[in-house]
């Protein structure tokens, strides 16, 4: 028989990490929007959950850079100037640069065909933003995930939580989807057919195009 304090610990351990990940999502999705101040109570009545565990969800979203507790002011979204931006895809793309390298290198039959199929997802949701964000997000993961490192996966998907909202926001054009699907089709060839290299330098043009893109529609909202 369990033992219910146990039990009870065991809950609590793992609510705080989902209520992260349903914040996360909507400020991802811009339900809450950079600058906006979240509200422990709120947040708690909302999830249906002790403020306690709202607040170490906000700790762990603090960690991921996506919101910032400020003394005596609490919580609010992250709202990262234009240099930031800039800063965090610079580092992702080199990160990414070197996973889709280690990635070529290990290639197998299995993992070629799974690329194959996200990299279909992709082509099929082009009309579609909210979608094609959704196919690009995965076919991402999924190089990350298999590419032999796990510190190296939990560094860029961090980095890749940071900077979802300005990656949603950069592929919000018809132009700029058709442009991805482009530079996505090099990097997946490259994969597949064990080239290193080209793999390194694919994954880099493309995460730093993401970040071109988002700059420009960044400074067109602020102007």
């Amino acid at each position: 028989m369990a033992d219910p304090a146990s039990s009870t610990f065991e809950l609590y351990a793992t609510l705080p990490p989902q209520i992260a990940v349903r914040i996360g999502q909507a400020i991802i999705d811009g339900t809450f929007q950079p600058g906006q101040k979240l509200r422990e109570v709120d947040l708690a009545q909302s999830f249906g959950v002790s403020r306690a565990s709202v607040r170490e969800a906000l700790r762990l979203l603090e960690s991921e850079g996506l919101i910032t507790i400020l003394p005596q002011r609490g919580a609010q979204v992250t709202a990262l100037s234009a240099e930031a931006v800039r800063d965090i895809f610079e580092i992702r793309a080199q990160l990414m640069g070197l996973a889709c390298r280690r990635l070529a290198v290990a290639v197998t039959p299995s993992l070629a065909a799974r690329l194959e199929t996200l990299l279909k997802t992709l082509r099929t949701s082009r009309d579609d933003g909210e979608a094609y964000a959704r196919a690009s997000l995965a076919i991402s993961e999924y190089c990350v995930r298999h590419a032999g490192s796990k510190r190296l996966a939990d560094l860029i998907l961090s980095f890749g939580r940071q900077t979802a909202r300005y990656t949603k926001l950069s592929l919000s054009t018809a132009e700029r989807r058709k442009h991805s699907i482009a530079m996505w089709r090099d990097l997946v060839d490259a994969l597949i057919n064990g080239k290193p290299a080209a793999a390194e330098r694919f994954a880099r043009d493309l995460v730093l195009a993401t970040r071109d893109s988002a700059l420009r529609l960044l400074a067109d909202t602020q102007d």
